[in-house]
């Protein structure tokens, strides 16, 4: 994309802006599967494929080369925009003025505007619709010149943006997320001037991506930028998941060329998707009081798994580990559980007892099933299946 270095006719104000807080994705056990499945499609692939989640409901976040650099591509165009219907919202743009096709506006690939002559006059709203719908570089070129890129680039490093150079296209997966979370955000507190945007993202032409494997009744909000010369296609969207909607970013380089990184994209985009539709956040309370963990609970096939230190020393149990034989010992008085990795039982006070499930550990941090774990040490556990949460009782907040 041309960088137009013309002055902006937009003063550079302060954005408003909620940086989400973000669990850190290193920590976010729900999605150390997902991790799994997409380093296992992507082994094998020419290129590096870079990615971030963000699940809307938790603000839970997961990434692979989150913080990589790639060529931003028109992928740009979503922060532009983002920035562009802020100032519409503040009253500094009108979107109804006119603006000058000039020579240094022009630039081949998407578009039709490459095509009118110069001298040629359009609105600032029609403009935005180009950019997005069509990803027209000509109409991106006339709002960065009449916005100016100085200002759109503070912008995006107030968004949260980490990986923004003022000469440079380029971008990450985590800081491209992060714009289309802003963008969110901005719809909930301006829903009459952003859903502008949000109409042009969801009905843009290209729609060979994100949304292309996933089911047709599922909205998707999205923007694509290709740059060929380094094999770079990326996408970011947001999902609107019937139960778990989120954000998803995947970006790309050196790949072997357009047909296999779309393939690619589609089969991330994909297998995000199935995951959603099976996971689960699930709260974690102690006598009806949020129960503080350094992992959170796990929902899988029935079963919820905890971090087993916090839930024991939180019922008043004490826990060591033996690293020569891999063994967590929970000892309370009268109770003693030993806890192996990877064994489907425990050993309590010298009797076996079946787990029925394997013990485990997700980015090391040793997870066992709740109920085993609270029962055994005298406590009790109450499901709620309409908000997902676990609530442990038994144990007197004022003896912790």
């Amino acid at each position: 994309m041309l960088v137009v270095n013309a002055a902006a006719a937009v003063p550079a104000v302060a954005a408003s802006h909620k940086k989400p807080l973000l669990v850190n994705w290193e920590q976010a056990v729900e999605y150390h599967e997902l991790r799994q499945q997409l380093e296992a499609l992507l082994k094998n692939e020419k290129g590096t494929y870079g990615i971030f989640v963000i699940d809307l409901k938790t603000n839970k976040s997961f990434g692979i080369n989150r913080l990589e650099p790639f060529h931003a591509a028109s992928t740009f165009k979503l922060p532009l925009n983002v920035y562009l219907y802020k100032k519409i919202a503040e009253g500094l743009v009108d979107s109804q003025k006119r603006l000058v096709y000039q020579e240094q506006h022009y630039e081949t690939g998407t578009g039709s505007l490459q095509y009118k002559p110069v001298g040629s006059t359009f609105n600032v709203g029609l403009l935005s619709k180009y950019s997005i719908v069509y990803s027209d570089n000509v109409a991106a070129n006339m709002l960065v010149s009449y916005l100016g890129m100085k200002n759109i680039k503070n912008y995006m490093r107030a968004a949260g943006g980490v990986v923004v150079k003022d000469d440079e296209n380029i971008t990450s997966p985590q800081d491209m997320a992060l714009y289309m979370y802003e963008f969110l955000e901005f719809n909930k507190e301006q829903p009459e001037t952003a859903q502008v945007l949000m109409e042009y993202l969801k009905n843009t032409v290209f729609n060979n991506r994100i949304p292309k494997l996933l089911p047709d009744n599922v909205p998707v909000a999205h923007k694509t930028g290709d740059w060929p010369l380094t094999g770079t296609y990326n996408d970011v969207g947001y999902v609107q998941h019937p139960d778990n909607p989120y954000i998803i970013a995947i970006l790309s380089k050196n790949t072997a060329g357009r047909d296999g990184a779309f393939e690619v994209i589609r089969q991330i985009s994909r297998i995000v998707y199935d995951y959603q539709s099976r996971f689960v956040a699930v709260n974690l309370l102690l006598n009806g009081y949020p129960l503080e963990a350094s992992a959170a609970p796990v929902l899988k096939q029935g079963v919820v798994w905890v971090p087993v230190r916090e839930v024991a020393e939180a019922l008043l149990a004490e826990v060591h580990w033996n690293d020569l034989t891999g063994t967590i010992y929970v000892t309370k008085p009268g109770t003693r559980i030993e806890f192996n990795i990877g064994n489907d039982f425990a050993i309590v006070n010298d009797v076996v007892m079946p787990l029925g499930k394997t013990v485990k550990v997700i980015n090391g941090k040793t997870m066992v099933p709740v109920r085993f774990i609270c029962e055994t040490l005298g406590a009790g556990v109450v499901w709620n299946g309409a908000d997902s949460t676990v609530n442990i009782t038994g144990v007197l907040r004022d003896e912790q």
